[in-house]
């Protein structure tokens, strides 16, 4: 099997996302998204105007995740997403609420 030899390479970040973030369906979308995207790690809500995600994968992936999680579903507003590198990959499978 031949790789691509200008694959990106992986990231992890710490996302927090603070705006009318309190609709418990947004975890679950920002779920759904990054698994869409083959990302891995874990999202929470801390309180009604803050979430925070932790997410590893290809960096281009993980900046198309902070782009999606700015426009977000219907139901919230995001007011600013700050991101956060994390030195080392966090060994998740898949993509977890917590």
């Amino acid at each position: 099997m031949i790789q691509n030899a200008h694959s990106t390479p992986k990231i992890t970040v710490e996302m927090h996302i603070a705006g009318q973030v309190a609709s418990e369906t947004f975890a679950d979308w920002i779920c759904h998204r990054a698994r869409l995207l083959d990302l891995t790690g874990w999202v929470t809500i801390v309180d009604e105007a803050e979430i925070v995600a932790h997410v590893t994968g290809d960096a281009v992936l993980v900046d198309a995740m902070e782009v999606a999680c700015s426009l977000g579903p219907a139901d919230v507003f995001v007011d600013r997403i700050d991101c956060r590198p994390l030195e080392t990959a966090q060994g998740h499978n898949g993509f977890t609420r917590v």
